[in-house]
């Protein structure tokens, strides 16, 4: 699973930065990189049983909490871009800008979709917690309509 979300945010990444013509070509890959493991590293902080009520927001369109993980993200993401591959603060803003929405939006549609059994709350939440979710599972399960 946590492979799969890898992917997913490497994707995004790779969306917005290979257009993107303020990162040096020889600079693109680490970029990526920088962006994909910035994104994954803080989701993981925030993907808690602590966190439930931010995780519940997030996949369910709220605002208050989501904006805090957000904000979070882009701190990160903006700070490896800036500080490990050397881009301008205004070019790594614009890559976390394009990509944290965006991955966002697809865990929210992908976790929310009955047809994809490949991503639930529920499996997010063990991907990113190494499988100690505890308790948390019942907890989203009855959320979000029991969906495995």
């Amino acid at each position: 699973m946590l492979d799969n979300i890898i992917n997913l945010v490497k994707e995004q990444a790779l969306g917005a930065i290979g257009g993107n013509a303020g990162v040096p070509a020889d600079k693109k890959d680490a970029a990526v990189n920088a962006t994909t493991s910035s994104i994954v590293d803080g989701l993981k902080e925030h993907f808690t049983p602590d966190n439930l009520s931010a995780i519940t927001n997030l996949f369910s369109g709220g605002e208050s909490d989501t904006q805090g993980i957000s904000s979070s993200l882009q701190i990160s993401v903006v700070s490896a871009l800036s500080e490990k591959v050397g881009l301008s603060k205004d070019v790594a803003n614009s890559i976390a800008s394009a990509v944290i929405p965006a991955v966002i939006g697809l865990f929210s549609k992908k976790t929310n979709d009955p047809n994809d059994s490949g991503f639930s709350i529920e499996s997010l939440v063990q991907a990113f917690s190494g499988g100690k979710g505890g308790g948390i599972f019942d907890a989203l399960g009855s959320l979000f309509g029991g969906k495995k």
